[in-house]
């Protein structure tokens, strides 16, 4: 069964967790169902995204206790894969660790009025890193009382602070990020692509943005044929036959 559904609609794609046994709960499956989300968004000629979970009172606890992902950074759209094109996140319910990772990298958020923002990481004693770059998405002091002290952050403090574009309400959160998505999908392409683009260049970037920006040109570098081939062909003693792939 997959943990992620994509539909596209009028260049607009949709894409929902659906691990709702456990909450949505990241784990490696999660976390390589929704890179491959991304990039199939990256290569369609979709042009917004709307990422939603399939049900009302989790979007996302963070990451699986009993299987935690090895890289979940590669489930996060802008770092595993590298996006011109806008993210929509439309929460509701518990958006937790992770969760907020996904969140906090997105370009906009619709939440619904029963959304509940928190990251526990300072409590339990573990942290990827990733949520560094909250620092940039809202301001300084309130994103380090929301890191250090670990407590909820209300949907309308949320967005009181600008990380939240609209309030919605119960059961309307995907409706309106939706609307937004197919507003934004009429626009020029180009035009948001570069908006999107100026903005992040224009943005500080955190520590794990800056390593994923690296991570993107090499990992593809060590998985090749080409180093396949490299490795076999010393050891053969001959010139080795690359195909750039």
């Amino acid at each position: 069964m997959s943990l992620v559904r994509y539909e596209s609609k009028d260049h607009v794609a949709t894409i929902t967790m659906d691990r709702a046994s456990v909450h949505n709960a990241l784990n490696n499956a999660l976390c390589d169902e929704l890179r491959e989300a991304w990039l199939r968004f990256r290569d369609s000629d979709d042009r917004v995204a709307v990422l939603a979970s399939c049900e009302e009172a989790y979007f996302c606890v963070g990451a699986d206790v009993k299987d935690l992902p090895v890289n979940m950074w590669h489930a996060v759209p802008g770092l595993g894969v590298d996006l011109d094109k806008p993210v929509i996140a439309a929460t509701s319910g518990w958006v937790v660790g992770g969760g907020f990772v996904l969140v906090q990298m997105a370009d906009l958020c619709v939440a619904s009025e029963t959304t509940r923002f928190i990251y526990p990481e300072a409590k339990i004693g573990t942290t990827a890193g990733g949520v560094s770059s909250v620092v940039s998405r809202m301001p300084h002091k309130i994103a380090m009382e929301f890191l250090l002290i670990g407590e909820e952050l209300p949907v309308e403090r949320a967005y009181q602070i600008g990380f939240v574009n609209r309030i919605a309400p119960k059961d309307q959160h995907l409706v309106i990020a939706q609307e937004m998505a197919a507003k934004i999908a009429g626009n020029a392409p180009l035009v948001v692509q570069a908006l999107k683009k100026l903005a992040r260049e224009a943005m500080p970037k955190g520590p794990l943005e800056t390593v994923a920006e690296a991570r993107r040109i090499l990992d593809p570098i060590r998985t090749s044929e080409d180093l396949k081939e490299g490795v076999k062909a010393f050891a053969e003693k001959r010139k080795p036959k690359f195909t750039g792939k």
